[in-house]
């Protein structure tokens, strides 16, 4: 019988003792035995897949405008001015922040579509 199994391949997971029990609850909650839901989960189930490339880079940013600002108000409190130029920069910089934002945005609403 085993020979005419249209499904022959088999997975192994290892799971802690919470993992287990809510998973069986799950499970049973269902109405589907074990296998069934696994296939369920597995294939009808979206995973979402996050790129952090996006995120690294704005933190990244982030850091950078922290320091520029640091510098500037070091500056301020020795009695000094900032430049045009200095303002126009972290503007840039926020801009710059902003649009990576809203393409964090725009793949989180794609993704879950």
């Amino acid at each position: 019988m085993a020979e005419n199994r249209k499904r022959k391949n088999v997975f192994f997971i290892r799971t802690t003792d919470d993992e287990h029990k809510i998973i069986m609850e799950k499970v049973k909650a269902s109405h589907m035995n074990i296998n069934r839901y696994f296939i369920n989960a597995a294939i009808k189930k979206e995973i979402i897949i996050y790129d952090f490339a996006s995120v690294f880079e704005l933190s990244a940013q982030i850091s950078r405008i922290g320091n520029n600002i640091n510098q500037i108000a070091k500056k301020l409190n020795q009695g000094g001015r900032i430049s045009e130029a200095e303002i126009s920069y972290l503007y840039s910089s926020l801009e710059n922040i902003n649009n990576v934002l809203m393409n964090i945005y725009s793949d989180v609403l794609e993704s879950g579509e």
